[in-house]
């Protein structure tokens, strides 16, 4: 099977030529590893080749979905027994996942095929994918510009056509905003859909959820639906789906009232190459029949949610420090960690008690706005990030400062400094405005995705965020069906 045979299809697609014959699993794996192979010295998409395991892969019974698929996993929160979960991180290196995660033992069940791990920036904690340990991922779409993060790597595999889907998780934006740069769905399902056990209870205080990238939208279903099997684990509650996804997207959509919101809640401003996609984007909705106005949700003000927003990450990253460190019987230092990761986790340490419970009271009061706001509307159209894909480092800490950080974090230990810390809070003011759309619905836990409905200038692809009420993915994944028969996207080819 040639790449030109193996891109045309989905991973529906090809589930049923390997179902009925017409190619045998093993061609479709090698077209994957060849197409890998070729991108990957250009694109830096995989943390770890684990082709040796896919090549031992047995065929699954003839009732799993995806039978023969190819498929890669995001190098985080996504345990394979017998494989390394590095995390993007220097601190993980030596650690073999024990067993497997609910997700991945239901995509083996479904007949996957995962042969690679892909990129993460370290422990996914900023918007694009730069790491200290695996180097510097890059957009198919323009190798100067980054594919976003956390889901950086996995953008990159689906955008460069290496698989029709990809493991991703978003706590903030992380499969959302790799989709918006790369050109591809992106659906970050409700609080409670999944679950990431049975090693990890929760990521984020329950703000992060696990899905994948794709071209098209019935293979987010199917793979939702195949996702969904661990929901029974799950800590917080969620409707389930009173039909398979899949089945869902065979039904009419009615008509719907959409609000639609042009401002981020973390504050900045959007560009005007945005502004113009978001508009083309309510036209083909307005076109397309449905109800358009202008209304936000009652979400907290702007430096309410980024200082909580900062707070829950910044002692997250403190808890995973401690939680290495007991795993691993030894006091993890400075030198296992980047310099801005190691600061976010000396930020954090300094945090006390009570901020950090009103950080998530502050998450859960989102989640009420957003009950309130969908009592009128049945979706919410925004921008996914308030400017274009921006180029590879310009997000990231400059290298002085870096230094720096290092000399007085790491080396002096003066983590005192950073108690309120000025500087911090002016570093963190530019990843958190970049996420302003899309962090605020994983305080909500509902559903929210990115479309690709616009390329600026034919060359770097524009997303379009959609979110719904809690446990309502069905309605996303409708509209979503519908946008694609309107504006095919999946045809789209990374120039490489």
């Amino acid at each position: 099977m040639q790449f030109h045979e193996y891109c045309r299809y989905d991973a529906v697609g090809l589930a049923q030529l390997i179902r009925c014959g017409e190619v045998a699993a093993d061609e479709v794996l090698q077209a994957a590893l060849a197409r890998l192979d070729e991108v990957n010295p250009l694109l830096n998409l995989a943390a770890q080749d684990c082709r040796g395991r896919a090549q031992v892969w047995r065929m699954p019974s003839e009732n799993a979905p995806l039978a023969g698929v190819p498929f890669v996993l995001k190098d985080l929160l996504a345990d394979w027994q017998g494989v390394p979960t590095l995390s993007g991180s220097r601190m993980m290196r030596g650690h073999i996942a024990p067993c497997n995660s609910y997700l991945v033992d239901a995509y083996e069940r479904a007949g996957l095929r995962i042969f690679a791990k892909t990129t993460v920036p370290e422990w996914g904690l900023m918007p694009y994918t730069e790491s200290e340990l695996h180097g510097i991922s890059r957009n198919p779409w323009d190798v100067s510009h980054t594919p976003g993060g956390s889901s950086g790597g996995a953008a990159a595999a689906v955008a460069a056509g290496v698989v029709p889907a990809a493991h991703g998780s978003d706590g903030g934006g992380s499969i959302r905003i790799p989709a918006h740069n790369c050109g591809l769905f992106g659906l970050k399902p409700s609080r409670g859909r999944t679950d990431s056990g049975p090693l990890l209870n929760e990521g984020w205080q329950g703000m992060v959820g696990e899905h994948v990238l794709s071209r098209s939208v019935r293979d987010s279903a199917l793979l939702l639906d195949i996702a969904a099997q661990t929901q029974k684990h799950a800590l917080y509650a969620c409707p389930k789906a009173e039909i398979s996804f899949s089945d869902g997207l065979k039904q009419p959509l009615r008509r719907l009232k959409i609000a639609y919101c042009r401002q981020p809640w973390l504050g900045g401003s959007v560009d005007e190459a945005t502004q113009a996609a978001f508009a083309h984007s309510l036209k083909l909705l307005a076109d397309a029949g449905h109800e358009l106005e202008e209304a936000a949700p009652a979400f907290a003000d702007a430096e309410t949610l980024g200082r909580a927003m900062l707070v829950l990450v910044a002692a997250e990253a403190a808890k995973i420090r401690l939680r290495v460190g007991q795993a691993f019987g030894r006091k993890i230092t400075y030198q296992e960690a980047e310099p801005a990761t190691w600061a976010l986790m000396a930020y954090g340490s300094q945090i006390g008690a009570a901020e950090a419970l009103w950080s998530r009271d502050v998450m859960l009061a989102q989640r009420r706005a957003a009950m309130v706001f969908h009592q009128r509307y049945d979706v919410l159209a925004t921008p996914v990030c308030p400017v274009l894909t921006p180029k590879v480092g310009a997000l990231a800490v400059p290298p002085e400062q870096l230094r720096i950080s290092r000399l007085l974090l790491g080396r002096m230990n003066w983590s005192r400094l950073l108690k309120h810390n000025a500087w911090v809070d002016r570093q963190s003011l530019k990843a958190l405005q970049y996420i302003g759309f899309t962090a605020p619905f994983n305080m909500s836990g509902q559903p929210a995705m990115s479309v690709p409905l616009y390329w600026h200038e034919n060359r770097l692809p524009v997303g379009t965020q959609f979110a719904a009420a809690h446990g309502n993915e069905q309605l996303l994944l409708q509209l979503a069906a519908e946008l694609e028969q309107i504006q095919p996207w999946a045809d789209k080819i990374a120039p490489l």
